[in-house]
């Protein structure tokens, strides 16, 4: 497992631009590495839950689903490029997303912002 997913919600906790543009965000994402799949639940734009699977047949708005080994170089301080960005992985069919990408597009701000977290070391507090 190299997505840093059980650190998600403290991450997200307080920030300001997910706040802005999520504010009105109700959905479930199933997050995708390898064989460990990842349910992250988002109330109100806030990051209620993460929880790891394994899920029998879970709920969910957006499926994304990714190797390890593509995580780890999206996760990367400055990633090369088509790793950088989750359409960039999308492009080049490192990552597949699947579900309602209406609301993918919507909010696609909030969801490129909640990954990004994922890049930065965690803060200790």
């Amino acid at each position: 497992m190299v997505l840093p997913l059980k650190t998600l919600k403290k991450r997200a906790a307080g920030d300001a631009l997910l706040a802005r543009f999520g504010s009105d965000l109700d959905c479930t994402l199933l997050v995708g590495d390898d064989d460990v799949d990842w349910l992250v639940e988002i109330a109100d734009g806030v990051v209620e839950r993460v929880t790891r699977g394994p899920h029998i047949m879970p709920r969910t708005d957006l499926r994304l689903r990714a190797t390890s080994e593509t995580w780890a170089r999206f996760l990367e301080a400055e990633p090369p490029p088509g790793y950088h960005d989750l359409f960039a992985l999308r492009r080049f069919r490192r990552i597949q997303i699947e579900g309602d990408i209406r609301l993918m597009s919507a909010y696609l701000f909030y969801i490129k912002r909640l990954f990004s977290l994922l890049r930065s070391p965690e803060t200790e507090s």
